[in-house]
């Protein structure tokens, strides 16, 4: 279904790197997932944890490690409900009403997070989420409900769920969470009014989301989007 689409540049750095082939799928924690441990050693290692779309899996997004910092610890998680035919979702999208679904997967997010702290000694302070498409919503539900387990997110062609507006707590955990916030003005599949509203909704609550609007890409990741996704996390 869904795969992170980017430009022929991007494209060539995966395919020449050795940390973006497909690495064995680890099966210890809550999620299944990939790892790439961190070339540079730190005595408190930073963790971004990769979310993806819609009918992938944990490879796709794990194909962006080469572009994060070298000493972060890069996990990338797949969602727990497998789809008939190929690929996992985060939520079912064809039904009314998934919000049992939403909330699970939030569940089994926030307690992957502990896991793969405890796992690689890394820095509890310093978890950032970062997903595409519905990999970036449930970044969004998980960081802005549970901020003291996350110093940040980063909410590619991502929108707010409507119903999260009313568990939001504006704590001043909240407040120091930092948000990246980027979309397409051409997305076809979730709109760049979508990704409009969720940044004026938490500038409403007093959040300062970080919004980048990038003119003409549709529902992808782009070189542009991802330069400024490094700049963010310095």
């Amino acid at each position: 279904m869904q795969k992170v689409i980017v430009t022929a540049l991007l494209l060539l750095l995966v395919t020449t790197c050795t940390f973006c082939r497909a690495q064995s799928v680890q099966q210890d924690l809550t999620l299944k997932y990939v790892a790439a441990i961190p070339s540079q050693k730190a005595a408190k290692t930073p963790i971004i944890i990769l979310l993806h779309s819609y009918g992938s899996d944990e490879q796709d997004m794990f194909g962006l490690k080469n572009t994060f910092p070298p000493n972060y610890l890069i996990v990338s998680a797949r969602a727990p409900y497998p789809i008939s035919g190929a690929g996992f979702q985060w939520f079912d999208l064809h039904k009314a009403d998934a919000q049992s679904e939403i909330n699970s997967s939030s569940a089994q997010i926030v307690k992957f997070i502990a896991e793969v702290v405890t796992k690689y000694k890394a820095d509890s302070r310093q978890v950032y989420l970062m997903g595409f498409s519905q990999g970036a919503m449930m970044s969004l539900q998980v960081g802005l409900k549970n901020p003291d387990k996350v110093k940040g997110v980063g909410i590619l062609s991502g929108r707010l769920f409507p119903a999260l507006k009313n568990e939001i707590k504006v704590t001043p955990a909240l407040k120091n969470l930092k948000i990246f916030i980027g979309h397409g003005t051409a997305d076809e599949r979730i709109k760049f009014q979508e990704g409009k509203d969720a940044v004026e909704y938490l500038q409403s609550i007093g959040l300062k989301p970080d919004f980048h609007a990038y003119s003409g890409m549709k529902h992808a990741i782009s070189n542009d989007e991802l330069k400024d996704l490094q700049n963010w996390l310095k």
